[in-house]
């Protein structure tokens, strides 16, 4: 029976610096984790995905395919991962699986895309932000306000333009099989209600690792903290940061909210996520088993952003519920800030590691 495993060893990262071991059983549960969840039940949540997985019945797969995330079983990436392994076993007759280690168990999202390239991680799902760091065209996705909404975005996304754009990842030994959703960008922290534009200045925020990001936040005189998501929680509680910037979902779902009272909507920068797959696996696979896969990824897309919708709509009501102070600028405000972010941030990029090509076809798609 072929099997794709191979578990990113805790230990080998930290004596080696850089390396990478594969799992023996294939229908064993990783038994080490690389990061825990930031939220306050990481360790239920961990043990929980898990016994899934040790409970899941993979004996009749020929191809078990490993898909890595880092966010907690409470996300819509989970549901997303556990819908397509229902799609591709009904689809395959079980000869295709998927495998799921979410919470961080296999590294963060730049571990995840390099086992992607190395065929020790099979699936992973995470941020255009830390893929931009393999493959440079990327970085246009983190430009603020280059979505004015997600029906922009999806018009971008779900066209030749998107497809193109999933096509270069081939050069660094990716596949990009769908772009599902992890929503808008915006900052919640503990210090102070922000109501306007000057009262972002002076926070100290936890960002991706990402010059576009940190740009964003300079830009409204924050300080950036470039931070692994497993860091998140408890560096807010022991107030080395004041907050993070992070979609609704990605909020709520991680109990982050529970921490940081001061929630405002500003819908800066539209974070899709990408799909990837190891260009090994993928090669390996049958092309029908190949084909069913990428059209599952994408049947997958619209369930998953669905679900990111609907929790965004929840969350919001529950943080209020719980003491979250949400407050969504107008219009008037999200032009003043879109004005401010192309004329400080913008600049910085387009022309460098943006093509101002992207730029003018994502204008033309979305009628910009």
């Amino acid at each position: 029976m072929q099997k794709f495993r191979g578990a990113i060893s805790f230990v080998t990262v930290l004596c080696m610096v850089f390396s990478f071991c594969a799992c023996g059983n294939s229908n064993t549960t990783l038994s080490s984790s690389t990061e825990k969840s930031p939220d306050a039940g990481s360790a239920a949540a961990s043990a929980q995905s898990g016994s899934q997985e040790t409970t899941k019945d993979l004996s009749g797969a020929k191809y078990i395919l490993k898909a890595g995330h880092v966010l907690s079983t409470e996300h819509p990436y989970q549901s997303g991962l556990e819908k397509l392994d229902e799609l591709l076993n009904e689809r395959t007759n079980g000869e295709v699986r998927v495998e799921i280690y979410p919470s961080s168990q296999l590294g963060n999202e730049r571990d995840l895309f390099e086992g992607c390239q190395l065929g020790t991680v099979d699936l992973a799902l995470g941020a255009t932000a830390p893929l931009a760091n393999f493959i440079e065209g990327f970085t246009v996705f983190d430009l603020p306000y280059l979505f004015a909404s997600k029906d922009e975005a999806y018009k971008a996304l779900d066209g030749e333009w998107g497809k193109n754009k999933m096509d270069t990842l081939e050069s660094v030994d990716m596949i990009g099989l769908a772009f599902w959703e992890c929503g808008y960008f915006d900052v919640i922290n503990s210090n102070r209600s922000i109501k306007e534009i000057k009262d972002y200045d002076g926070l100290s925020i936890r960002v991706m690792e990402n010059n576009v990001f940190m740009a964003t936040m300079s830009a409204l005189g924050i300080n950036p903290v470039p931070m692994a998501w497993s860091e998140v929680f408890t560096s807010i509680q022991n107030g080395t940061v004041d907050g993070t910037s992070n979609p609704i979902a990605t909020i709520y779902s991680s109990n982050i909210h529970t921490i940081a009272k001061y929630f405002t909507i500003a819908n800066m920068i539209y974070s899709p996520t990408p799909l990837i797959m190891s260009k090994a696996t993928y090669d390996s696979l049958p092309a029908e088993y190949q084909q069913i896969l990428r059209d599952a990824a994408q049947e997958v897309a619209l369930y998953e952003r669905s679900l990111v919708s609907d929790m965004e709509d929840t969350a919001l009501v529950e943080m209020e519920k719980a003491g979250t102070e949400i407050i969504k600028f107008d219009d008037t405000q999200i032009a003043e800030m879109k004005k401010l972010m192309q004329e400080k941030v913008w600049p910085q990029f387009i022309g460098s590691s943006v093509e101002q090509n992207d730029i003018d076809q994502i204008q033309s798609i979305i009628g910009g």
